[in-house]
């Protein structure tokens, strides 16, 4: 489902206007409080890349019209990870992911995703079963088949689903089709199975403890891929680790590629295993080294095809797929480091960037690191380490625009913080490297230090980590990791006063000290402090210093705060909303009583896995927040009243 809200700016302006609302033909239901918001679920096909979204409106004057928006349904590879098999007879890659995405499909001629069967799988190794139009996947205990016309997921084998020795922890499989069955690796006993296509029956192909076999014992084996021409089965095991051959009429083992067969890197670990009979070689992609590697069948020797240093281009950082297309002579590697679908041409090694994920267009996010939301012009605003520069992204169409870009004069080295200040159309940057707070003109870029560095009395910065603006007393408050304060700045002078430390105010002293928000109902401010594991609440004109929720102070359904790290007030509700690094979640404190409530979980399994949060802004008028995952490289907007995540630019 998708759900679509509007505030009514082309649509009629409330309930009490409108006679009918409604989009794709389900009826809107309208916010009794708030009657000018308004919202409608409607059903969206998983399988499909994107869909229209017709609004049609009548108010009670018979006026009527209609408004068409486009949703983007572009599943997202989470770095949990997942396995890849070309489908070339319908010219795309079929991609599993261990979180909710499921088991995906990347046109190859379109590079657009589609969501195929949704829902996790829990290892996902995947083998493509052209005659049946199905997908064969690896499921923990389970052999499972998904439709590819249908997505439709049932059981070929698993607990009492067929007979013969039960599957403990399986990983890999491949389809044996000239018999009529699939191969699986059974990592935690060690044995190579065979399970009959029609009734799920599982046999014993190679197992040293049940004397079925000769040659060394498995040590730990995870993937298994089918060499039809010389009745053989390879097999990669960690134990060992080496590349093992076995026999598939007697299940005898013999090892072609270790420490003591053939040439070249050491073998560490694996992701992937695939064939590559043309020319009579494996390639793996190596966990280790982030690598691309060929194993020659008959000698052991091992070449590395593709690294950061061979090859040219972009760098892996998370190569857990791999499929061949012999056709093109060519590797597919998703990679879910980065998002991207690259091709790796297998004479080179060149990596080019097939595909990626991105979300709307202009320069792509280096490090972005801090956000603030300019409601007025429909854009956020994000300050990236990388580029030395402030982004601005259009919420509408996801691009992305460089307002102040990289400047030798006054770079940003280490920002920290970001405020909007619409009434003289510049932005306030903090910049912990330059231990000062710039003025950045949005018209120009110019950049204009006023405070530290040279600018201002009082005590210096020694690591400013966050700010917020009170534009009420014309001043930055700015929090200093090191020296453990609290700081007012006048924006006028760039005069600096202690308003909360050790020495000044009550209370339990700062430890970690980072990012803020301004109460201004309450006179106080709502302070971070990562070292505590707590929000702090500091009152403006005594600098006492309060805790607001941390373990042992306030409840909550969830975790304790591990590592929060950013912040923002949503007054309305009487709570703060904060994200916290370590449970890579955003969490709502209640102002009242410190009681803590996940707002959105994006934990490995999630739909949206993000392990990196770095900062936050509150759209009130909308019900959303926006988060920065410094490791994905996005800006992701949640809806708060369930949840949800999206990539809103990438």
């Amino acid at each position: 489902m998708v759900k679509v809200d509007a505030l009514g700016n082309e649509a009629p302006a409330s309930a009490e206007d409108t006679s009918r609302l409604s989009v794709n033909d389900v009826f809107a239901t309208f916010d009794l409080d708030e009657p000018h918001r308004w919202h409608a679920e409607v059903p969206v096909d998983p399988q499909l890349g994107s869909q229209e979204l017709k609004v049609v409106w009548e108010d009670a004057s018979g006026n009527s019209g209609d408004i068409s928006q486009t949703a983007y349904n572009q599943p997202f590879l989470g770095r949990t990870g997942g396995h890849a098999v070309l489908d070339s007879a319908n010219n795309r890659l079929l991609v599993t992911d261990r979180s909710q995405a499921g088991l995906i499909a990347i046109d190859l001629a379109s590079g657009k995703r589609a969501t195929l069967s949704p829902g996790a799988f829990a290892v996902g190794d995947i083998a493509l079963d052209t005659a049946n139009n199905r997908a064969l996947v690896s499921d923990l205990e389970f052999v499972r088949t998904v439709d590819l016309a249908t997505g439709e997921r049932t059981t070929l084998s698993g607990r009492h689903i067929g007979g013969g020795t039960a599957f403990q922890r399986i990983y890999g499989l491949d389809l044996d089709s000239a018999n009529s069955r699939v191969l699986v690796v059974d990592t935690s006993q060690d044995i190579l199975f065979a399970v009959d296509l029609a009734t799920g029956d599982r046999s014993v192909l190679s197992d040293a403890d049940s004397l079925i076999g000769e040659g060394p014992a498995f040590g730990q084996i995870s993937h298994v891929v089918v060499d039809s021409t010389n009745n053989r089965a390879l097999l990669f095991d960690f134990g060992l680790p080496a590349l093992v051959a076995v026999d598939l009429d007697t299940g005898d083992r013999t090892i072609l590629s270790d420490s003591d067969t053939g040439t070249g890197i050491t073998l560490q670990g694996t992701n992937t295993l695939t064939l590559d009979s043309a020319n009579n070689r494996a390639l793996i992609t190596d966990s280790s080294s982030n690598s691309l590697v060929a194993i020659d069948l008959d000698t052991g020797d091992r070449t590395l095809i593709s690294v950061d240093g061979t090859g040219s281009s972009t760098n892996f950082t998370g190569p857990i797929a791999l499929a061949l297309d012999s056709a093109n002579n060519r590797a597919l590697i998703p990679d879910y480091g980065t998002d991207l679908l690259l091709s790796v041409d297998l004479d080179t090694g060149n990596r080019s960037i097939l595909f990626d994920g991105g979300t709307g267009t202009g320069p792509d996010f280096g490090f972005p690191r801090q956000l603030a939301l300019d409601s007025l012009n429909n854009r956020a605003l994000i300050l990236d380490s990388s580029l030395e520069a402030l982004i601005a992204v259009d919420l509408n169409t996801a691009d992305r625009t460089i307002i102040s870009g990289s400047n030798p004069v006054t770079p940003f080295k280490f920002p920290r913080g970001l405020a909007l200040d619409r009434a003289n159309n510049r932005a306030w940057v903090l910049d912990a490297d330059l231990d000062a707070l710039v003025a950045v003109d949005l018209d120009t870029g110019d950049r204009t230090i006023a405070s530290g560095d040279g600018v201002g009395t009082g005590k210096a910065f020694v690591l400013p980590l966050g700010f917020a603006l009170d534009k009420a007393n014309n001043r930055a408050l700015v929090t200093d990791w090191n020296l453990g304060a609290l700081i007012a700045v006048d924006l006028q002078s760039g005069n600096r006063t202690v308003i909360s430390d050790t020495d000044t105010g009550t209370g339990n002293p700062f430890e970690g000290p980072t990012q803020l928000a301004l109460d201004s109902a309450n006179n106080r401010v709502l302070v971070v402090d990562e070292d505590q594991h707590a929000v702090v609440a500091v009152d403006l004109d005594t600098g006492d210093r309060t805790i607001v929720s941390m373990d042992g102070v306030g409840t909550g359904n969830g975790p304790a705060l591990g590592q929060p790290n950013s912040i923002a007030l949503d007054s309305a509700n009487n709570r703060a909303l904060v994200t916290d690094r370590r449970w890579d979640t955003l969490v709502a404190i209640d102002l009242d009583t410190g009681d803590r409530s996940i707002v959105s979980d994006f934990n490995a399994g999630s739909a949206l896995h993000l392990d990196n949060l770095v900062d936050l802004a509150f759209d009130s008028a909308n019900n959303r927040a926006f988060v920065i995952d410094y490791t994905v490289k996005a800006l992701v907007v949640v809806e708060l009243e369930t949840g949800e995540g999206a990539i809103s630019s990438r």
